[in-house]
């Protein structure tokens, strides 16, 4: 058994693993606070595209660790749907499904490499809408930090397997892993009066349902029908000046 296989089988095991955390949690916490629809869906998409890579270049250890890791993802992405996740960027799923389609396409034209490329980034396209969502959010309860740290083990076979058998995507995948990971198991790091210095919640303008706004423009328009009326309410009365 030679140390491709080693390391592949190995990337195989721990890319099972490192899609459970994230869905366990969703379903333990009941809520999907800081987690990001649109990362979920590019992650499963791009799961999707490295099989197919891997299959059409018969590389097992390319293929099978996308797809043992496909289904837990998927089952991430419906759950935090009916929790409410953050549903902002829904725009890069159908871009990023639409950048793969072409540059598979276009492969009999232009080679293999822009497919390459943008398969060594794929993992970009889910890293950057969980790190700035989870950034932006006070509440990452719902984030689960073990699934990123065993991302960075995910990719340090990768990128083994990469150097080993020389397949230049997984490459670039592990390092846009591991630099995104860090920056995401950074944010949850941080203490939560820490965060609120670097990024300031909104002042509320008012309730939660509005109640507050609604309430204080009645009483105006209020005071204002009563001058009209000639009942003059005593903040809205003018004292005559002295000649």
């Amino acid at each position: 058994m030679d140390i491709s296989t080693v390391v592949g089988a190995s990337s195989v095991i721990f890319a099972f693993a490192c899609t459970l955390p994230q869905l366990l949690k969703l379903r333990r916490v009941r809520t999907a606070a800081g987690v990001s629809i649109a990362a979920l869906a590019n992650s499963t998409i791009s799961g999707a595209a490295w099989t197919t890579y891997g299959v059409a270049h018969h590389a097992i250890w390319v293929a099978l660790p996308s797809l043992v890791g496909m289904p837990a993802t998927a089952a991430a992405l419906a759950v935090a749907w009916r929790r409410g996740a953050a549903r902002s960027r829904l725009w890069l799923p159908v871009a990023w499904a639409g950048v793969l389609a072409t540059a598979a396409t276009a492969v009999p034209w232009v080679g293999s490499t822009p497919l390459t490329v943008a398969l060594g980034f794929s993992i970009a396209l889910m890293i950057a809408p969980a790190a700035v969502t989870a950034w932006r959010s006070h509440d990452v309860s719902a984030l689960a930090a073990n699934a990123w740290g065993m991302l960075i083990a995910d990719a340090l076979l990768a990128g083994t397997y990469g150097y080993v058998a020389h397949v230049a995507a997984n490459l670039l995948y592990a390092a846009v892993a591991i630099a995104g990971s860090l920056l995401i198991l950074t944010r949850l790091a941080i203490p939560a009066y820490v965060h609120e210095l670097l990024v300031p919640q909104r002042p509320a303008l008012a309730g939660s349902d509005g109640d507050t706004d609604v309430v204080a423009v009645e009483g105006v328009l209020h005071e204002l029908e009563l001058e009209w009326q000639g009942e003059f309410v005593p903040a809205l009365t003018f004292e005559p000046m002295a000649a």
